[in-house]
Order: C-alpha cells, then sequence, then structure tokens
C-alpha cells in the first residue's frame, strides 16, 4: 500500500524571514502555504490565516529558502530509500548528475504525487564520457560519437547534459557545439588538455569539482607537496605560477557557475579517516561496494601523504576564496551519496567549508539557494520566500548568518507544501536506516 503524503494549509507564523538574493532578514513575519505555493509572506500583522490552517508559532525562529545540492547521484544501490534524507535535511532540491533517465523520472513523478518523500530534482540522465565507467554512460571518442550521444540524450528529454572525463578535445568540443545547436545546456567536469578557460566559451554552464584548475603554489610548499599521493595530485590539482587572473574574468564574463565540492575532497585528504563516517548506518552494502569499485580503498596512508594532501587541501581552499573575490558564481555541490557526503548531511559540511574558505554565512547561503534559481533562471519560483513561490522551506532555530553551522539547527521542514515537523523528520531519518540494515 502506497502512503499518500497530505497536503495541508501551514502557516508559519512571527519568524523572521531570510532573503538571501536581497541579503535581507525580516521580522515578525508570516509564511502561508496553501498547497504547492506560498500564499502569503507578510508581517503577522497584516497575513490572515484562514480557519483550519496548521499554525506553527515561529517566534525566535528564522525562514529560509529550501537548499539545493547541485551535485548528487541518486540513481544508485538503494538510492531510492535514501531520498528522504535530503529533505529530513533541509534539501528540498538537487540536480543529480548521472543516471538512468527511466528511474530518475519515477523518482520524480512518486515525489509530486506525494508518494515518495524527496527533493525536487532536475536530472541529466546518462552522461557523455571518453572512457568507460561504472556508471550509466554514453561513449564518445570521436566527433562523430558526440554528435550522436547528444542527439541520444535529446531524444531521452533528459534536462541538461553532464560530461565527465577522458574525451578527447575535439570529442568535447563537438559535444559542445552540438548542445548548443540543439539548446542543451551542458554542464561537468573540465578534462585536460581542456582548460577552465575553453570550456567557458564553449558554453559550458557549470565547471564541477575545479578540476582543471591548477593550484598556486610558493617554494616553501614543494617538499610538502611533494608527498602526496598521484590521487591526490589528481584531484586536488598540481602546482603552477600561472596566473589565473584572466581565467576568472572570462568565467565572470561568460556567467560560468562553479561547484567547488569541496567535501567529497577531504575524502581524500587524509583516507583513513573520513568525515561522516559516524552516518555509515545509512548505507547498504551495495552502495558500499560501488564505492570501493569508483574509488578504490588507498591502503597504507603514510603522514607524508596526510601532510601533502592537507596541504594541497588548503590550496583549494585557497582557490575559492579567489574565485569568490573574482565574483565568479558558486553553487553548493557534494556528490553524494559519498562516504564523506551523505545525503543532505553534506550540504551543511560543504556549507561550512565554503565559510572557512572566505566566503560569508550570507554568500554560502545564497550558493544554495537563490544562486540555483538564478542558475536554473527560475527565481520566479525558486530560492526565496515570497507569494507565488514554491513552497520549498526551511525553519531553524538559530540565525545562519550569525553562523552557518546554524543551518543544521532545523525545526522543520516544508518541501513542495508538505510539512515535515520533529516526528516526520525523524520518521525520515528512522526509514532510511532500516532500508540500508535489509
Amino acid at each position: 500500500m502506497v502512503t499518500v503524503l497530505a497536503l495541508q494549509l501551514i502557516a508559519i507564523a512571527h519568524a523572521t524571514v531570510i532573503d538571501p538574493a536581497a541579503g535581507s532578514s525580516r521580522p515578525d513575519m508570516t509564511v502561508l502555504v496553501r498547497g504547492t505555493r506560498i500564499e502569503a509572506a507578510g508581517p503577522s500583522r497584516s497575513v490572515r490565516i484562514p480557519v483550519g490552517t496548521r499554525v506553527i508559532d515561529a517566534t525566535g525562529k528564522f525562514v529560509i529558502p529550501g537548499l539545493w545540492d547541485m551535485h548528487v547521484h541518486t540513481d544508485v544501490p538503494g538510492g531510492r530509500a535514501l531520498l528522504g534524507l535530503y529533505v529530513a535535511n533541509g534539501v528540498t532540491g538537487v540536480r543529480d548528475m548521472d543516471g538512468d533517465i527511466r528511474h530518475l523520472r519515477g523518482f520524480q513523478r512518486d515525489i509530486a504525487a506525494g508518494s515518495l518523500s524527496g527533493p525536487r530534482m532536475v536530472v541529466s540522465g546518462p552522461y557523455l564520457a571518453g572512457q568507460p565507467v561504472p556508471l550509466p554512460h554514453f561513449l564518445v571518442r570521436t566527433p562523430e560519437e558526440a554528435v550522436a550521444g547528444v542527439d541520444s540524450l535529446v531524444r531521452l528529454h533528459v534536462d541538461f547534459i553532464k560530461v565527465h572525463n577522458g574525451m578527447p578535445p575535439a570529442a568535447y568540443f563537438a559535444v559542445a557545439r552540438e548542445a548548443r545547436r540543439r539548446g542543451m545546456v551542458f554542464a561537468g567536469h573540465v578534462f585536460p588538455p581542456v582548460t577552465p578557460m575553453q570550456a567557458s566559451d564553449s558554453g559550458q554552464r557549470s565547471l564541477e569539482h575545479l578540476t582543471g584548475f591548477p593550484n598556486t603554489c610558493a617554494g616553501d610548499d614543494s617538499a610538502v607537496i611533494a608527498g602526496a599521493s598521484g590521487l591526490q595530485r589528481f584531484l586536488l590539482g598540481a602546482c603552477s605560477r600561472e596566473d589565473l587572473g584572466p581565467t576568472f574574468a572570462r568565467l565572470r564574463a561568460n556567467h560560468t557557475w562553479i561547484t567547488p565540492t569541496l567535501i567529497v575532497q577531504t575524502e581524500i585528504v587524509n583516507p583513513s579517516v573520513v568525515p561522516n563516517d559516524s552516518l555509515i548506518h545509512y548505507f547498504g552494502d551495495s552502495l558500499q561496494a560501488l564505492w570501493r569499485l569508483v574509488l578504490p580503498p588507498a591502503g597504507d596512508v603514510s603522514p607524508a601523504v596526510v601532510a601533502g594532501g592537507a596541504r594541497l587541501f588548503e590550496k583549494r581552499l585557497t582557490l575559492v576564496k579567489a574565485l569568490y573575490d573574482e565574483k565568479v558564481a558558486m553553487l553548493v555541490g557534494t556528490d553524494a551519496p559519498l562516504r564523506a557526503s551523505p545525503p543532505g548531511f553534506g550540504v551543511h559540511d560543504e556549507l561550512a567549508l565554503l565559510v572557512r574558505a572566505g566566503l560569508t554565512p550570507l554568500d554560502a547561503l545564497r550558493a544554495a539557494t537563490s544562486g540555483p534559481a538564478s542558475y536554473f533562471a527560475a527565481t520566479d519560483s525558486l530560492g526565496s520566500v515570497a507569494a507565488g513561490r514554491v513552497a520549498d522551506l526551511v525553519l531553524l532555530d538559530a540565525n545562519p548568518l550569525s553562523d552557518i553551522a546554524n543551518t543544521r539547527r532545523i525545526s522543520a521542514v516544508v518541501a513542495n507544501g508538505r510539512l515535515y515537523d520533529a516526528p516526520g523528520r525523524r520518521a525520515l531519518f528512522e526509514m532510511a536506516q532500516r532500508a540500508a540494515s535489509r
């Protein structure tokens, strides 16, 4: 029997509403939700609450737009059961970067119908890769295969095209040309010898994981970084004295977005100590086996490897700060579900890492709310708390603009008009854990 989550009139009363795009905080506001939309959001004294409304007294609390994770993989072993973890953590939207389009559309239909708890989803379907990989993909090694791959994805009616590693430059540029010709957004990895500037000039909408960007290193870095493993140097970047100013300027001019996924990179800084290993109970055996296939265990990790990885990671934080200072637009993404980035939980870690890199709490919050709305050209429906917007909201017990860690202090979530209070969120955590243990 399928349980359908009911929609109801909801009023969040006397809250401080935070508008990340405007950078404003408005105290003593009431947000009225009817169906899947916000009907009103205004001063509490002026918002009329109809009889029969579920009223939440939010005095002393803060309302933000629902968070987005802009780099996830939901079509994985046990992935359906993990979708509720996004909502329980206040993540009401995701951009899915690879999967079987039939499975992903099924998730979307069930979430919209209320028979499955999960975020709204924008999906790529199979990605285009230049080498065989253990995830759904089309193999693209020539310009002819590039055109065929794009056309196949268009026929599948994907929301956008994802490019992955290993494509020769001629094939990559053919993907870019065909995607532009077909009016399709494309996003994904930057893989040398293609540079971030070339990817941006080719129309790639977002660049993932900071791949392709070198690190600016000084002479005294060399001894420590030399101890890093080959995998660390590949994923965390090589050292260079290249002036990245022209690249930053081109990214900004082209309105290219960056999804740093810093939380993913922490997984290889010290492979023997992975963040969020305490949450392993949410992942079943099949998903853990996939991890080992995609990212094999590192084996013995020497102090030199740990020190080298840590220094390279600090360079990545410095790169993020430089991009931010040059006003290159950023998105929060986690590559969930990985060991370091369990669904939903990883978004809060990524927000904290962006602030550690030098973003303000407000700008980190923008990267998970109003930023995704701008990326999708959907600011009329997403990314703010206003009448007519979709009812994706997070009620917090403390102000995230004072401390970004307060995004973890969730009192309730509204996802597409459906309320998840404390018992409702707890049920989502419990369901995911039970499914993983089967």
